[in-house]
């Protein structure tokens, strides 16, 4: 039956979804889905942090499968990274965090936090440290051989995370790119023109 499944898969390099893009409208073709819209801004911010990650990854060479926050079919990939920001009651109770369903995707959430973390000037949650992140829905429709993230980048309802994540967003997305390609490796090189460092 997997063998099927994994035939009958879209085959990507990498898959990167903007956590509630597309919400409420995707909602009633979804219902399976339970629809969040996120914390407030989230939905409007995660397009714009994974639009630049795919560019820079297609610019190296990497199959993008750009997903928003609701989608059909399932992928056979390197990596998956469901992209979003948290939101907290009370607020500045939460921070950076990661989600991962498989013990594979281990060592893809080791590495992404001690590489975030050396950027973000807030706290860092343990991992999978709601059932939210470890039984998030889009780990259903991905086989991701080096990793399946949910990776929230920081709390939007904490005002200084706030103004440092706005100040970052097209930061994040060159950050995920470098990321990714740390993690799975160089398809090609591109022009030294085009700084895509993580700094």
């Amino acid at each position: 039956m997997l063998a099927l499944l994994l035939a009958a898969a879209l085959r990507y390099d990498v898959l990167l979804s903007a956590g509630h893009e597309g919400r409420p409208g995707s909602c009633a073709h979804f219902p399976q889905h339970r629809c969040n819209l996120g914390a407030p801004g989230e939905i409007a911010w995660t397009p714009v942090v994974v639009d630049q990650a795919a560019r820079i990854l297609r610019a190296r060479g990497f199959r993008v499968a750009r997903e928003p926050a609701d989608f059909a079919g399932t992928f056979e990939v390197s990596v998956a990274l469901f992209v979003h920001f948290d939101g907290s009651s009370p607020p500045c109770s939460s921070g950076a965090s990661i989600g991962y369903h498989t013990p594979q995707s281990q060592t893809a959430a080791r590495m992404w936090r001690e590489q975030y973390s050396r950027y973000f000037p807030f706290r860092f949650q343990p991992d999978n440290f709601t059932d939210g992140l470890r039984d998030y829905y889009g780990f259903r429709q991905v086989n991701a051989s080096a990793g399946a993230l949910v990776v929230e980048l920081g709390e939007l309802t904490c005002p200084k995370q706030h103004v440092w994540l706005a100040q970052h967003l097209q930061w994040e997305g060159r950050f995920i790119a470098n990321f990714v390609t740390s993690l799975i490796g160089w398809k090609r090189k591109w022009p030294a023109s085009h700084d895509d460092s993580a700094g």
